[in-house]
């Protein structure tokens, strides 16, 4: 045999192995069209790839959720977690619901009177006025930079309250959520009394269920990032009224690394953050979705998650 032949049927038994290796230890990665989850130390065919040693990471939130999302291929690859399904009380990360609820049920340019009982609403973030007529969209803003209670409750209010949030719930079903119940649109804790000692009743989930949701808002609701990227915003009502906004999550201008995300905190929750960082994918739909809940800082704790997920994999 001719040494071009023999050096051509090498390389085409080459190829046929790495195919068969392929398919034998990595099916789920071809085979499925909806996301599927895959442990990152597994996977070598995908971004992220792990490092030879990935360095021990040690958080002290209750729970956290690390995943590389890419959109493009439908895949998720978990890279760090702990007690993902534990239901704990989310706080103002239930605000991501209330925005998706009121961009999939209004007009953006709808009017909303502000009421006085969505200004009685604990926190002033917002500073809403009674009286003043502001747009869904501004509404948005106010709602979800500054994490505004009031600016939720006059959302909500617009379709009725107790409407608004059984639309909550039904897109959490929809979703797959099934350990999440939102019973009111900001997520404060309600306590039986004024003196806060016995919990009532709060918004509820788990980090795997809220990962799902951001999901969601990457595939489907462009607004939504676009508002929570920002650090500052100036609002003006119809009224004439200037709201000048500050993005509650600090973060936003310490690193570029962090595209948009959503902070939370309440006595029962603690602290609460999503962030979404932009990572590697050769279309463009690669991101690291973090989330964290029940942690006394969650700057912090969202700062060590990222220098870990740097250390340890190669994007």
């Amino acid at each position: 045999m001719k040494r071009e032949n023999i050096f051509f049927a090498l390389i085409l038994f080459s190829f046929f192995l790495v195919c068969f290796l392929i398919n034998l230890y990595s099916p789920s990665i071809f085979t499925n069209n909806t996301f599927s989850f895959i442990k990152g130390s597994e996977v070598d065919l995908l971004k992220p790839l792990s490092k030879e040693k990935i360095n021990d990471l040690y958080l002290n939130s209750d729970n956290f959720f690390s995943v590389f999302v890419d959109l493009g291929k439908d895949k998720e690859i978990i890279l760090s977690e702990k007690r993902i399904n534990e239901v704990v009380p989310i706080a103002s990360l239930s605000k991501l619901m209330t925005a998706v609820v009121s961009l999939e049920n209004y007009k953006l340019d709808d009017e909303i009177k502000i009421s006085s009982s969505a200004i009685s609403t604990f926190s002033t973030a917002g500073e809403l006025r009674e009286k003043e007529t502001i747009s869904v969209k501004d509404l948005l803003y106010i709602t979800l930079i500054e994490s505004s209670n009031d600016g939720a409750e006059a959302l909500a209010e617009k379709m009725g309250r107790t409407d608004f949030i059984f639309k909550m719930n039904k897109k959490a079903e929809e979703l797959g959520m099934r350990n999440t119940r939102f019973v009111n649109p900001t997520g404060l804790d309600v306590f039986t009394d004024a003196s806060e000692k016995e919990l009532k009743e709060t918004n509820i989930s788990t980090v795997s269920d809220l990962e799902k949701l951001v999901v969601y808002i990457l595939k489907n609701q462009p607004l939504i990032p676009q508002i929570l990227s920002l650090s500052e915003k100036q609002i003006k009502s119809s009224n004439g009224v200037v709201h000048n906004l500050k993005n509650t999550n600090i973060l936003l201008k310490e690193s570029s690394a962090y595209l948009w995300g959503k902070t939370g905190y309440t006595k029962e929750a603690s602290g609460c953050i999503i962030l979404i960082l932009k990572s590697y994918s050769s279309d463009g739909n690669g991101y690291i979705v973090n989330i964290i809940t029940g942690a006394s800082d969650r700057f912090k704790e969202a700062r060590k998650l990222e220098a870990w997920l740097s250390e340890s994999f190669i994007w």
